[in-house]
């Protein structure tokens, strides 16, 4: 419990060790008294003798950035401005796998059109014109443009 400085308007000040939400009564008397504002304890010993150097934060080390940061905003920050991306902001813990299944699965689209082209290629007795007509029909090169216009707001 706080200490706290009182006054009673027939016997003055006094001191009184209380709840801060109790009322203050007098020793004396019994009557109820006024709290008053105490100033904090100055002692030249505790004043600016670094007794409170643990106590306030200080941020940690960051292997990151390569220094002490102050919190994990800055520490973001400072990654951010040399080019890194945050994990969170990649898509979540699957990003990863998904990235690298969209990838291969765009690879394996390409590698069956090349394979596919090159049959029609020497189906066609190496007429070009041709192999990219049959390859690639115009109806599907319009969807798959739309497609991607969708996708990408264009």
């Amino acid at each position: 419990m706080p200490l706290y400085d009182a006054v009673c308007p027939q016997h003055g000040r006094f001191e009184a060790l209380a709840k801060w939400d109790a009322t203050i009564n007098c020793k004396q008397c019994g009557t109820e008294s006024r709290r008053l504002v105490s100033s904090p304890a100055k002692t030249a010993t505790l004043w600016n003798a670094g007794w409170n150097s643990g106590l306030s934060n200080n941020g940690f080390y960051s292997p990151s950035a390569g220094h002490r940061v102050a919190d994990k905003r800055e520490e973001e920050t400072i990654m951010r401005s040399r080019g890194f991306i945050n994990e969170k902001d990649l898509g979540g813990e699957n990003f990863y796998n998904d990235y690298m299944t969209k990838q291969k699965n765009e690879r394996d689209s390409l590698d069956s059109m090349s394979k596919t082209y090159r049959a029609n290629l020497s189906k066609f007795d190496g007429d070009k014109v041709r192999a990219v007509t049959e390859t690639f029909p115009a109806h599907e090169m319009l969807e798959q443009a739309a497609a991607h216009d969708a996708a990408t707001g264009e």
